[in-house]
């Protein structure tokens, strides 16, 4: 039986209930997988046949070690997703590159750390009466703000990363030049128009496994609200993938140089015959193996495949 090690993080040394939906299937296909703690350094990855990562939630928060961990591992043992595609997608600028390959991702001001940026002229120039600004590394809404030019910032607060140590993020309401200027102080930035479609539709989310679609579902905000993850109130349900969010999630995934594993592909339908792609998601999505009972189980058989044809 080849046993895999599921790479997880300190605060969840058991994975999530949704990964351990994984683990059953995996038992199924012949497969035994061992959650380890990725900066774990009694762990000897190389008696795995195999290192799949799953919940590394804190990777934002120390991403130069974890992409330096990716790397010694893929030296070792096959690797899901692999150390290269963890590099890129770790750091949100990978966005610039679908945007240039023509994927329509949505609208973006990249801004470089250290500048200065007059955030209402920004705003005024691109014709946004709302905006989000967020860090260029982060996860779960981490170091997120939804700004309106003159009012208070909403933030999310949290911890995200400026080079291999932790972003300060104030906690409480500031004003959006303020919210701008303390990420710019510290990392690169995007600023992207507030969509309010989230408010009402949220995120569509496409889930693809070894290269083919497997389900779908949307990620809704708590009202009054617009951050979508369950962590900060938002709910899960299955969703119907329309033509035009597979086209765009086809796309996107067309541009990568191997196949990954597992993807999820999010997408905001400010106009729904239009979708923009707002994250391709390939190291530590949720799978939402809860969605589509079956889909654990596909995936294993693609684990397994994978690990026969080494």
């Amino acid at each position: 039986m080849p046993t895999v090690a599921f790479a997880t993080c300190a605060s969840l040394p058991a994975l999530t209930p949704d990964d351990r939906l994984l683990v059953d299937a995996a038992a199924a296909h012949g497969i035994e997988a061992v959650p380890c703690v990725w900066d774990d350094p009694a762990v000897a990855w190389e008696r795995f046949d195999a290192v799949l990562v799953r919940s590394v939630w804190d990777y934002h928060l120390r991403r130069e070690a974890f992409t330096a961990w990716a790397r010694r591992i893929d030296g070792a043992v096959p690797l899901f997703n692999g150390a290269r595609e963890i590099a890129w997608n770790t750091d949100k600028r990978y966005l610039r590159d679908f945007a240039a390959a023509g994927v329509p991702v949505v609208p973006t001001e990249w801004l470089a750390r250290g500048a200065r940026v007059a955030l209402a002229e920004l705003l005024a120039r691109r014709g946004w009466r709302e905006a989000i600004v967020k860090p260029s590394v982060g996860m779960g809404s981490s170091g997120i703000s939804h700004v309106r030019d003159g009012d208070a910032a909403v933030l999310a607060g949290g911890a995200t990363v400026s080079g291999g140590g932790p972003l300060r993020v104030p906690t409480e309401p500031v004003a959006p030049q303020a919210a701008l200027d303390a990420l710019l102080a510290q990392d690169d930035v995007l600023v992207q128009p507030f969509a309010h479609s989230v408010r009402e539709r949220g995120e569509l989310s496409l889930v693809f496994l070894d290269g083919t679609f497997s389900h779908a579902l949307r990620k809704r905000p708590r009202a009054g609200d617009f951050r979508v993850q369950t962590g900060w109130g938002g709910t899960i349900e299955g969703a119907d993938a329309t033509g035009a969010a597979l086209a765009v999630a086809a796309t996107t995934l067309a541009q990568l140089a191997r196949t990954p594993l597992y993807a999820r592909v999010d997408l905001l339908e400010e106009d729904a015959d239009a979708p923009w792609l707002i994250e391709l998601e390939l190291v530590d999505p949720v799978l939402y193996f809860g969605v589509d009972l079956t889909a654990a189980e596909r995936l294993a058989a693609a684990l397994r495949r994978r690990l026969d044809g080494r």
